[in-house]
């Protein structure tokens, strides 16, 4: 570190170059930081080339209005040095006009080696919220000069271990809350799957909803809290059994290993996965997301027969209305399809388990129709399930034996993936000379059912196998106009 900040140094002359935000905040905090900050009184952009210059990196636009720029930093430590010009006329009024007091503070570059003895605290709360671990906003101006700043407020407490919003800040939040519709929905989305990617997150979106943000970013939440009471369980109505699934969730995700003793690891391995979904989605936040959006259908497909309420086709219906909202903030087309997916098929393992006995049969076409969704969809119904627990609707021997099923298919499912291939019974040639039949794609299908059969268990050698083509015979003909 201290040779890369020698190095802004030998090319920060006749510049007052300060370090500030989040860098100034992270040494003083002993928390390890990612980005350097930097801000120059003038020439922001002559600046940033010197810099790039010096290091031989990359130098891209961020904000020309604001004239703020990055340096993309190769095999470093620190992967960014941000640069922009004061924001006011000197350090001390740009630091007025940031979000948060623990981020108001700056330090001129070339005192880093002493820079506790040169830090600037220009707002008196500064130095009591560092001690106290508080986020505080800096001014009432602060929200509406950048509503997407409500967010983050969220999103630096589920990121800072021990810290919380003060009272001010939550009541500035819900005064401003309807601001943050001007802000653009990636950025609204980024900051938003930052916060559910914490272990604590239902907590902070409990808070979110209570200050009136949670509405603002996702209105179908206004629907889903509109929702008749009487249709649902839930004193609180469909609101209530969302969050609530949405906490299940989380605590099952968080709890890997008390509910899957023998396969958490594998189990945390998927969930931790580092798959090519958008930035800042994981499949856990992704996971979540769904539990909260699950049976957003179930207003409109509501009717009541028979003395029971029914919800016919929520899950196609949520399905297609949670895409719109995915849509809506701009998320990446693999994002879309996987959480579809869970909430066109969320009811499949209720359906399944509904005996409390799952065949090898049964479990065998739920992983071939499910695929590598099946370990997400087995924790959002089991969190469907516990978000029952508190109320009488079903008996707790009758949700225990629920998780025991689900438990078991997990297990069935891990036996399946790391189980030795199977021994090859039969072949396209024998099929061919058996049966006399040319080449092409109807032997491709006849393997596949005799494979499918073999892996389920149905059969074992080449006379069942050479048994089962002749029964299928007939109908592969038919459909391939032989």
């Amino acid at each position: 570190m201290n040779e890369l900040i020698k190095k802004i140094n030998n090319v920060s002359k006749g510049y007052d170059a300060y370090t500030s935000g989040g860098f100034a905040r992270d040494l003083l905090l002993g928390r390890k930081h990612k980005d350097i900050d930097l801000i120059v009184e003038r020439d922001a952009l002559n600046y940033a080339k010197k810099v790039a210059a010096a290091f031989k990196a990359k130098l891209i636009t961020l904000d020309e209005n604001t004239e703020t720029y990055r340096i993309i930093l190769k095999d470093c430590r620190v992967p960014n040095i941000d640069i922009s010009l004061f924001n006011g006329k000197t350090i001390e009024e740009d630091l007025q006009n940031r979000d948060f007091t623990i981020n108001a503070i700056a330090f001129n570059i070339k005192y880093f080696k002493d820079f506790k003895k040169h830090i600037i605290f220009p707002n008196k709360n500064t130095v009591t919220d560092l001690k106290t671990k508080t986020f505080n906003v800096v001014s009432t101006k602060a929200f509406k000069a950048d509503p997407l700043r409500m967010l983050r407020a969220f999103r630096f407490v589920a990121e800072f271990k021990g810290f919380k919003l003060s009272r001010k800040t939550l009541t500035q939040i819900k005064q401003n809350a309807k601001f943050i519709k001007y802000v653009a929905p990636e950025r609204i989305k980024n900051e938003f799957f930052r916060i559910l990617t914490s272990k604590n997150s239902s907590e902070l979106i409990g808070i979110m909803d209570r200050c009136g943000l949670l509405c603002e970013i996702l209105p179908e939440i206004k629907v889903m809290k509109k929702a008749k009471k009487k249709y649902y369980y839930h004193s609180g109505g469909l609101f209530q059994h969302s969050f609530e699934t949405l906490q299940s969730a989380e605590n099952i995700l968080n709890n890997l290993k008390k509910y899957f003793s023998e396969n958490f690891i594998e189990m945390q391995a998927h969930f931790n996965s580092g798959e090519s979904f958008c930035e800042n989605v994981t499949r856990e936040a992704l996971l979540k997301f769904v539990a909260l959006f699950h049976d957003n259908a179930k207003p409109e497909t509501a009717t009541f027969e028979n003395g029971k309420m029914h919800f016919f086709e929520h899950e196609e219906i949520g399905a297609n209305k949670l895409k719109e909202i995915m849509l809506s903030l701009k998320f990446g087309k693999k994002d879309i399809e996987t959480a579809t997916f869970l909430v066109k098929h969320h009811m499949r393992l209720s359906t399944l388990t509904r005996n409390n006995l799952v065949t090898k049969k049964a479990a065998m076409k739920f992983f071939r129709d499910i695929g590598e969704a099946s370990l997400d969809l087995i924790v959002l119904s089991m969190a469907d399930w516990h978000s029952y627990k508190s109320l009488k609707i079903f008996s707790q021997k009758e949700l225990k034996l629920q998780e025991k099923s689900a438990k078991e298919l997990i297990k069935k499912y891990y036996e399946l993936k790391n189980a030795k291939p199977l021994p090859k019974i039969i072949d396209g040639d024998i099929i061919m000379k058996k049966f006399k039949l040319p080449p092409g794609p109807w032997i491709g299908e006849f393997l596949k059912i005799v494979n499918k059969a073999q892996f389920e268990g149905e059969i074992s050698n080449k006379n069942d196998s050479l048994k089962l083509v002749l029964s299928k015979l007939t109908h592969i003909k038919k459909k391939y106009k032989m």
